[in-house]
């Protein structure tokens, strides 16, 4: 037992000096939290800025919007292909804070994501034999021949080139 002692007095240092540097971190966490209920509670005192909570949906609102042009401009030139155009974009239009005027611009890429929901991904695909993934690229290639022009021309106006 007693050639074990070092080894008991190195773990107590060691949990010493994680209990004190959570101890730290939750002192910095705190005093952030308080600087920041401060400073809100002065810009709302003198009117200058809205609250967080206020401000928040619509910095939302235009990160979606963006994305949706970025999206759109590579699917237009080439970079991204139909179905993951289609997908990713939909899922950006289903986001509540989207406008229902940009949603109906992009409804095509909304069609085509449904179709493609039943399409596995990431480590999913990669389960699947060669027989199942070909079907399914099949299905996509057919589903991007049958709505290309519908999607470039929702691509254009989603990209604000059209």
């Amino acid at each position: 037992m007693s050639q074990y002692w070092p080894w008991f007095v190195a773990g107590g240092v060691i949990i010493a000096a994680l209990a004190g540097y959570a101890g730290y971190l939750l002192w910095r966490l705190r005093e952030q939290r308080r600087a920041l209920e401060d400073a809100q509670r002065a810009q709302s005192a003198v009117g200058m800025v809205a609250p967080v909570a206020e401000v928040e949906p619509a910095q939302h609102r235009l990160g979606a919007e963006e994305s949706i042009q970025v999206l759109a401009r590579c699917y237009l030139d080439g970079q991204v292909g139909g179905s993951e155009a289609a997908l990713r974009i939909a899922v950006l239009l289903d986001q509540p804070m989207v406008d229902a005027e940009l949603r109906e611009q992009g409804r095509v890429f909304t069609v085509v994501a449904e179709v493609l929901a039943d399409v596995p991904t990431h480590q999913a695909w990669k389960s699947l034999s060669r027989e199942e993934r070909d079907q399914h690229r099949d299905t996509m290639t057919r589903l991007e021949a049958e709505h290309r022009d519908a999607m470039e021309q929702a691509a254009r106006r989603l990209s604000g080139q059209g």
